[in-house]
């Protein structure tokens, strides 16, 4: 155990001493001179005067109102106070669901997709990985709100910038860019506190700044402790729901120049002990559902993130913007449950995984190229994977080592990259920005081969390579000064993950591992406008997203929790709506409406004519539902903020529809659907906010005012009853 934390530390060293190396070679190469030849006094005043936006750049910033794609941001000031989770806190948004497997499991569905569909970023690094689970996952709780600056979330198909699972969408967590001080030193401090009722949970965390002309450095930490989770007036206290979480943010960033930025970052969470409950005997019996039989089902989850970055923009040379990141990202999982008959203990496993993954990313845009601009990059990760696990009896003693763990007992998989997107503008208006994507995939399973007696793995290459060429082409028209059009055509793919590959436990379903499924494929077509006159603004969009050979998991046999893995084609198609309307300088109305609608082919375990045989089994190809699609959803909100008051406050409405198209394996997930579909629901919540001094501020919040009981579709457990939300932010 000492000798695997001595390589540990030697890995770390050698990553901050080689992203240090790069930086300064980097910035002897180019010589970091600046120019003002790619900006203008008109752009300038756009950029001061327009929001803007990085990821749908790659980490390049551009105007929010200009851009081609459906982005929403939020402000982490603004959501610290109330949203629980980075998931949480995108509630509300068009298209975008939060399924909550647990109190400490949430996953966004964007446009129809969970899972490894969609891509996390923290500070534009990927965070996804090829252990990464199918459906809604625990990943995304482990990334922590306090201490970022805002949350970009992107809608849409963009597997030309990023990569693999870039399907449904890329929801980004930025931190701020580094503040120099023209005095020689400079620092602050913030106190945050939170407590909620129905949560029976506490938050405290702090964070400090220190700046200097060259230096900059911030460090924060959050610790976090949720009690059983009180539910509406019917269900109330959901037992065994809560759980400790903390985490910890540390960045140091070097002036090189005024145009260039060295960075070196640190990111550490763990969740510890965070239970599931749908699946044992605390699962709930609301309107029909039918609890599991397992005693208690736990996670752990530790993850760690290291980085090094060299950062520049209005330079001369060959690329005038560049971001070179080395990264780290080590992700530790231990699952933990003992199964049960009747109420009594009988046995269990436990199950882990410990994932390293090595990533390199280069990112550059160069101006006046063609005329136009060229953005262009190379990607590069290696994930090193080992998994185990063992059984217990019910006592808790160790009996029997398992061949593997949840996932390949060792394994790689290797992942290269490159990019071009290209970008040219029209006197009429009309700009176009076409772009092409090169991924080659490689996984070297030899020893789960060794290891896993499934006959069809006997015979099997020890490699399996993946290669993909995809493009993207999105064009875009400022109609006036109030009206914008966007519109785009955008591939995206996914090649099969060592989960996919080597899987044997899914979080509701029994599995076997299949190395034979294809990569999967994707198209997407968007149209939108977004615009403002007077006191209007608004956005609207319609998608389509054809899908081809996309992973489907259907139920092996009716009633029973075994699962096959199949390729499947079919679509997804919505409609989204933001609108806002400034009333009076102290009124503004906000709306959001979404509608979707989706199907894919799945197998129905059948015999009859037409059906396919599959281990030794006959099953029907039929078009259902994709898994757990969205219903319609709308949110209003009614703010009032009286000019040159300290005090704001803001009422909201969310209503939901019945959630009735299932698919196959939907029906069969009798723990968390009820049978006759998830029923909608309408909560009202207020807000409040009073501004102590310029920095400073304390909320109180009142959710779900009328206490109902509800539940967000595929959830494993119910939505928080009434709640009181206090919190308190001190920045002195």
């Amino acid at each position: 155990m000492l000798e695997n934390h001595f390589q540990f530390l030697y890995k770390i060293l050698l990553l901050n001493l080689f992203c240090l190396h790069i930086g300064f070679v980097f910035a002897l190469l180019i010589g970091l001179h600046p120019t003002v030849a790619f900006s203008s006094a008109k752009k300038e005043m756009i950029d001061e005067l327009t929001p803007m936006v990085v990821t749908a750049k790659g980490g390049f910033p551009e105007p929010l109102n200009s851009t081609a794609w459906s982005i929403t941001t939020l402000e982490t000031e603004a959501i610290k106070g109330n949203a629980r989770s980075l998931p949480e806190a995108l509630s509300g948004i068009p298209s975008i669901m939060v399924q909550k497997t647990a109190l400490g499991q949430s996953s966004p569905y964007i446009r129809g997709l969970t899972g490894y569909h969609n891509v996390l970023l923290v500070d534009g690094i990927r965070l996804n990985h090829s252990a990464m689970r199918s459906g809604p996952n625990q990943y995304w709780s482990t990334v922590e709100l306090f201490g970022s600056e805002r949350v970009e979330a992107l809608r849409g198909t963009h597997g030309v910038l990023f990569g693999a699972d870039a399907v449904g969408g890329i929801v980004n967590s930025l931190f701020s860019e580094p503040q120099y001080s023209n005095q020689k030193k400079t620092r602050s401090f913030e106190a945050l506190g939170r407590a909620s009722s129905a949560e029976n949970s506490w938050s405290a965390g702090f964070s400090a700044e220190v700046s200097s002309p060259k230096w900059f450095a911030e460090i924060s930490h959050i610790k976090r402790s949720f009690g059983d989770l009180e539910g509406g007036k019917k269900v109330g206290r959901q037992k065994n729901t809560g759980y400790d979480v903390r985490g910890s943010q540390a960045r140091l960033s070097r002036k090189l120049t005024e145009h260039a930025n060295l960075i070196f970052g640190i990111q550490k969470n763990f969740m510890n002990d965070v239970p599931r409950t749908h699946k044992t005997i605390d699962g709930l019996t609301w309107e029909g559902l039918s609890p599991g039989k397992e005693i208690w089902r736990r996670i752990d989850q530790d993850r760690n993130l290291y980085y090094g970055r060299l950062a520049w923009d209005d330079i001369e040379g060959i690329a005038n913007s560049g971001i070179l990141t080395l990264s780290l990202h080590t992700h530790d999982q231990e699952r933990n449950r003992m199964k049960g008959n009747s109420g009594v203990a009988t046995g269990g496993d436990l199950q882990t995984f410990n994932l390293e993954d090595i990533g390199l990313t280069a990112r550059f845009v160069k101006e006046d190229f063609l005329q136009g601009s060229l953005a262009y990059g190379a990607e590069w990760h290696q994930e090193e994977l080992v998994s185990s696990g063992y059984q217990f009896d019910a006592n808790g003693h160790r009996s029997i080592s398992l061949v593997q763990g949840p996932l390949a007992a060792d394994a790689i998989y290797n992942r290269f990259a490159t990019y071009f997107e290209y970008k040219h503008a029209f006197d009429s208006g009309w700009s176009i920005e076409p772009g092409i994507r090169y991924s080659a995939i490689k996984a070297k399973l030899r020893k789960f081969y060794e290891r896993n007696s499934d006959a069809s793995t006997l015979y099997a290459p020890e490699e399996k390579t993946y290669e993909e060429m995809i493009g993207s082409l999105r064009a875009t028209k400022q109609i006036n000064e109030e009206l914008f059009i966007f519109s785009g055509l955008s591939q995206g793919f996914r090649p099969p993950s060592l989960y996919d590959l080597t899987s044997t436990d899914e979080t509701s379903a029994v599995e076997r591992p299949n190395i034979k499924l294809d990569p999967e494929k994707f198209l997407q077509a968007e149209l939108g406008i977004r615009g403002s006159t007077g006191s209007w603004e608004w956005q609207t969009s319609y998608y389509h997203t054809w899908i081809k050979d996309m992973i489907v998991r259907s139920p092996v046999e009716s009633g029973k929790s075994d699962v096959l893995k199949s390729n499947g084609d079919g679509f997804i198609q919505g409609v989204e709506l933001e609108l806002g309307y400034q009333w009076t300088p102290s009124w503004k109305s906000e709306l959001s409406f979404s509608w979707m609608d989706g199907e894919v082919e799945q197998m129905l375990d059948h015999n009859a004519s037409g059906t396919v045989a599959i281990n030794g089994r006959n099953y029907l190809p039929v078009n259902r539902a994709t898994t757990r699609l969205m219903p319609v959803q709308a949110k209003f909100s009614i703010q009032y903020k009286p000019v040159g008051s300290n005090w704001s406050s803001a009422l909201s409405f969310l209503g939901v529809s019945e959630a009735k198209d299932l698919s196959l394996k939907d029906e069969t997930d009798v723990s968390r659907i009820p049978s006759n579909g998830t029923p909608g629901f309408f909560l009202a919540n207020i807000y409040g906010n009073y501004d102590l001094s310029e920095n400073s501020s304390i909320c109180l919040a009142l959710e779900n005012i009328g206490d109902v009981d509800y539940r967000v579709h595929g959830s494993g457990l119910n939505g928080a009853g009434r709640n009181v939300i206090l919190s308190c932010s001190l920045v002195f």
